[in-house]
């Protein structure tokens, strides 16, 4: 068994890509409270890995289902060397790892077979991490705290798990990465932020999994998702990677129940952070309701209190809604005066988004 306390910056890092300080959570899709801002300050200094991990890009967001086979992630990359699960009072071997189309991990113990739900609590994988700026490898575990599964947020004849991953690699801000109360010695790899309220302490640290893709944030392309077939996110349900398949139980795997087309992939992504011009401008207070024209997995509210913000395509918003004096987008009061380009954006089409190359369309409250 591998145990290491070697205080690093790894956690720490931050990337060229700066992510917004405010991306919102849909909670039921206008009811709940208001979402607090996530950074205390305007500059969004708050947290040390400036927000990053709300996307899905923590060092350990990135896995791979195959042992020993490096995951990209942009600081680093993570290898799964092994691991163990408790059976009957003993630690097992896991001699294989699967995550299902729905993102339920499943652990096989050699000739015991496969576990599943909510039975792979306490399972502990060790895993190296090799820096990417050149430091030397780190050798550490990635332990499964807890484990829940229950129906689904927006179709309850499915099941979605979710995860508490915790690490006994230190990070260098143990304020918004705390120890677990739960595992001495290992701190959570989901930042300590419960959506100003929104989310329970049960929820706060916990995560999905999205098989077949990995996530990335690039400073030159902006945070997107790629298809890598047997590499799954383990992405932070209040992070924008993973809002849309707890909320909306939508994939990003096109083949899978529920899956989004390889278009809305990364549309999804960048509608939930708001992303026009190459950066996100999302508010706090600012619920979202999003709808899918293409393969109707879901529907936005019909509550004439929300009005259509923008259409969505993997760049980014494509169609503005209502006049261009008026129109709302989250972060600016007027789109013409604050955003430059938004008055510029075709109007969108309400029954027919692709018309304007936008795939997700998207309705906010027009009061907080």
């Amino acid at each position: 068994m591998r145990n290491s306390t070697t205080t690093v910056i790894l956690l720490a890092s931050t990337l060229s890509f700066a992510v917004g300080c405010d991306d919102e959570l849909s909670v039921g899709f206008g009811d709940g409270d208001d979402v607090a801002l996530r950074c205390p300050t305007s500059d969004c200094t708050g947290g040390p890995l400036n927000n990053t991990s709300l996307i899905g890009d923590h060092p350990l967001s990135n896995l791979s289902e195959t042992r020993l086979e490096p995951a990209a992630n942009d600081t680093a990359d993570v290898r799964i060397e092994g691991g163990t699960l408790q059976h009957l009072g003993s630690p097992v071997s896991i001699t294989e790892i699967d995550v299902e189309a729905d993102g339920e991990l499943k652990l096989k113990l050699g000739t015991l077979g496969w576990f599943g739900g909510t039975a792979v609590k306490g399972a502990t994988f060790y895993i190296y991490i090799d820096p990417l700026g050149g430091d030397p490898t780190i050798p550490a575990e990635l332990k499964i705290a807890d484990a829940w599964c229950s129906p689904g947020a927006y179709d309850p004849t499915m099941t979605i798990c979710r995860y508490e991953f915790v690490t006994n690699v230190k990070p260098k801000d143990p304020e918004s990465y705390p120890e677990s109360e739960k595992v001495e010695g290992y701190h959570h790899i989901c930042p300590n932020e419960d959506e100003g309220g929104a989310l329970g302490a049960d929820y706060k640290f916990s995560s999905v999994l999205s098989p077949n893709v990995s996530v990335f944030a690039s400073g030159k392309t902006g945070p997107y998702i790629a298809d890598t077939p047997g590499i799954f996110i383990n992405g932070c349900i209040n992070g924008a990677v993973s809002k849309g398949q707890f909320q909306l139980n939508a994939f990003y795997d096109p083949t899978a129940y529920r899956g989004l087309q390889v278009s809305q992939r990364t549309a999804m992504l960048r509608a939930w952070m708001a992303w026009f011009e190459d950066q996100p401008r999302t508010v706090p207070g600012k619920h979202i309701s999003m709808q899918d024209p293409l393969n109707d997995l879901f529907d936005w509210t019909s509550d004439p209190t929300w009005e259509l913000e923008a259409g969505y395509g993997a760049l980014g918003a494509r169609c503005r809604g209502g006049d261009p004096t008026t129109g709302v987008h989250r972060n600016y009061v007027d789109p013409v005066i604050s955003l430059p380009g938004w008055d510029a954006l075709p109007t969108c089409d309400t029954s027919n988004y692709t018309g304007s190359g936008a795939v997700l369309g998207v309705k906010v409250p027009t009061s907080p």
